[in-house]
């Protein structure tokens, strides 16, 4: 825990610089576009503080915000808890987003299995994940996983995918965000803005970031019909006998 507590810390700090911004936007941007009529009560962002405007464009009632770190916004609802178990209760969220935080934590399976058990009936959850098969997963194999976001997990779109539907989740529609190549320079971002729409257009499949959006299922109670008719007042019940223990 204190491993992914320093990782994401990191991770918080990556995105004040002005690629983190970009990519904050950038999703944000899906979002409002995707996702800006999503009405509910609850939506929860499993993220880092940082994070905190991508929920702005969402007409759902009540934005959270879930992290391990220590909050200094006093502006936003913040719970400062534990990935591992989400102080939520079951079934009681209408909108997940997580945005690459299993990218950044020990055990993604079980956060994202957490997030699935928050998730209401018909819930949403949305992943934003960096895509290994990118020039962002080209940057991370040059940079030798030493440096955020470099060392994340990097976890392939179709994993994720398979984990969703093992928590009986429908998967509803991949997008891919982030064509142009992770720089750190504005001018050379703003010159390459044409791949962004090349790369929507062409639906290609190499965007640095893909969206996955899933939907909970509602598995219908179906009464169990019973096929023996025996009734209850002619059962003959047996009661056992006395044991050695019993005898005095």
């Amino acid at each position: 825990m204190i491993k992914t507590y320093r990782v994401v810390q990191q991770w918080e700090q990556w995105l004040g610089q002005f690629l983190g911004e970009t990519l904050i936007k950038t999703e944000q941007h899906f979002l409002a576009t995707r996702f800006a009529e999503r009405y509910g009560k609850y939506s929860l962002l499993l993220g880092v503080p940082h994070q905190h405007s991508m929920l702005d464009p969402l007409t759902i009632n009540k934005h959270v915000v879930l992290s391990p770190l220590i909050n200094k916004n006093t502006k936003i609802t913040y719970i400062e808890g534990s990935y591992k178990e989400l102080a939520i209760a079951s079934g009681s969220v209408d909108f997940v987003v997580i945005p690459h935080t299993l990218d950044f934590v020990d055990n993604p399976v079980q956060l994202l299995n957490e997030a699935c058990r928050v998730v209401k009936p018909e819930g949403d959850i949305v992943i934003f994940g960096f895509n290994p098969y990118s020039l962002w997963g080209l940057t991370k194999w040059w940079h030798g996983h030493k440096t955020i976001p470099w060392s994340g997990n990097f976890i392939p779109p179709a994993k994720i995918k398979n984990w969703l539907m093992l928590a009986d989740f429908e998967l509803v529609r991949q997008d891919m965000l982030m064509f142009r190549p992770p720089l750190q320079r504005r001018s050379l971002m703003q010159k390459l803005a044409f791949l962004e729409w090349l790369g929507a257009k062409s639906h290609a499949f190499f965007g640095g970031v893909y969206v996955i959006n899933a939907k909970a299922k509602v598995t219908p109670l179906t009464p169990i019909r019973l096929h023996w008719k025996q009734q209850i007042s002619a059962l003959r019940v047996t009661m056992p006998g006395p044991t050695m223990r019993d005898i005095p």
